[in-house]
C-alpha cells in the first residue's frame, strides 16, 4: 500500500515544514500542501510534489545538470516529471518511468530557491 504522507511550504516564513498534517493545514492560504509521490531519488530521499529533480548529462562537451518539476497530472492520474526547457509541462514523462531509467537526485523544489 502507498504511504499517504506530507510536508508543508509555509508562505509567511518563507519554510518548508516536515510534520504530521494539522486539521487546518488543507484550508489556509500561506500553507501548501505538497504530497510524498513514493518514490525516492537516487540517494534514497523521498520526492514531493514541487521537488526539483536533475540528473547529469554531457552537452557540447560540458556537463551540465538538468532541472525537472515534479507534478501531478490529474488527467492522466499520475505524478509527472516536467521534461521542458520552459519548465511549462509541455513536455512530461511519467515519474516511475524517469525514476526507473534515470539517476535522479532532488537538487530543490520549486519553493525554496
Amino acid at each position: 500500500m502507498r504511504e499517504i504522507k506530507f510536508r508543508f511550504w509555509d508562505k509567511d516564513l518563507k519554510k518548508m515544514c516536515h510534520r504530521k498534517p494539522l486539521t487546518y493545514d488543507f484550508s489556509v492560504e500561506n500553507i501548501i500542501p505538497l504530497q510524498f509521490t513514493g518514490f525516492k531519488d537516487k540517494n534514497g530521499n523521498e520526492i514531493y510534489e514541487g521537488d526539483i529533480l536533475g540528473d547529469w548529462e554531457v552537452v557540447d562537451g560540458k556537463k551540465v545538470q538538468s532541472r525537472m518539476q515534479v507534478f501531478f497530472n490529474d488527467k492522466l492520474g499520475q505524478w509527472m516529471l516536467d521534461c521542458s526547457s520552459e519548465q511549462d509541462k509541455s513536455t512530461s514523462y511519467a515519474l516511475f518511468k524517469e525514476i526507473e531509467d534515470f539517476e535522479y537526485e532532488i537538487i530543490g523544489s520549486i519553493y525554496e530557491k
